[in-house]
């Protein structure tokens, strides 16, 4: 950094202060898509005497270029996903770090530790500078939304009967949630493309669980095919209520014409 910009962003160390407490305060209320955008052009000072393409470049040049010191800082938070796994999709590896609220329209939380979420390359790409407007528009974010949001099943799944079967995935929250958690899960779906990226994962597990129902189990009848979707069901259940895996053996176990025969379909 040089000598002109660092005095510069020094002069703001009050204000990053400031911004980081305003925001882990909105986090908490789930009130992030209430801060102002910001649709200055880059080369306009929007903070001190700082412009908005200096804010914007502190991210990519002094965090993720590997040479500086502040990668030290990119790696812990990449580090942080557990087991290495993307918390937006619960899928995809964590191999960078993505802006809840994007750098081109909240410059002033472009470096903010909060504001930077490991993700895998789907989840980050797929958002791109998306922002919500409104509390409903807002997708779930990893570090304050807890509650609820992992307590409660929102997401379904139903079993097609196709050849073979396939799966489709849905939201369907609980009748008693606000109507404005309800737009949150389904905008967390929606935004990521979860229905179709989880079909995908889907038709792959399928094809080893009907290749095992087939070998092991068809001779035994639909019940003991039922039984065992039942127990695959509540195992994934424990570890995570919203998970695809878990959405869609509760759909199997639940499709009589799955248990019968659309196992057997080829």
């Amino acid at each position: 950094m040089n000598a002109s910009l660092r005095e510069r962003i020094l002069e703001l160390a009050p204000t990053f202060a400031l911004a980081g407490s305003n925001y882990s305060a909105a986090g908490i209320t789930g009130e992030l898509y209430s801060f102002p955008v910001n649709n200055q052009p880059n080369e306009e000072i929007v903070i001190g005497r700082v412009r908005k393409d200096e804010l914007k470049d502190m991210y990519s040049y002094y965090l993720v270029e590997k040479s500086k010191p502040g990668r030290s800082v990119y790696d812990l938070i990449l580090s942080s996903a557990p087991n290495g796994i993307c918390p937006l999709c619960g899928v995809g590896h964590a191999v960078t770090l993505d802006h809840f609220l994007p750098k081109a329209k909240f410059p002033i939380f472009s470096i903010l530790p909060l504001n930077l979420i490991p993700a895998c390359r789907d989840c980050n790409t797929g958002k791109l500078t998306a922002y919500a407007k409104t509390f409903g528009e807002q997708s779930l974010h990893p570090y304050f939304d807890h509650g609820k949001y992992i307590d409660d099943q929102w997401l379904f799944a139903r079993v097609e009967q196709t050849v073979p079967a396939s799966i489709r995935f849905f939201v369907a929250p609980p009748a008693n949630w606000p109507d404005g958690d309800k737009e949150r899960v389904l905008s967390h779906f929606m935004s990521l493309k979860l229905g179709e990226r989880f079909s995908v994962l889907a038709a792959g597990e399928l094809a080893s669980i009907n290749a095992m129902l087939k070998a092991y189990i068809v001779g035994i009848g639909p019940y003991a095919v039922r039984e065992y979707l039942n127990a695959c069901t509540m195992a994934e259940l424990s570890l995570h209520k919203n998970s695809w895996k878990a959405a869609m053996f509760l759909a199997l176990a639940g499709s009589n014409w799955f248990c019968q025969t659309g196992f057997q379909l080829e």
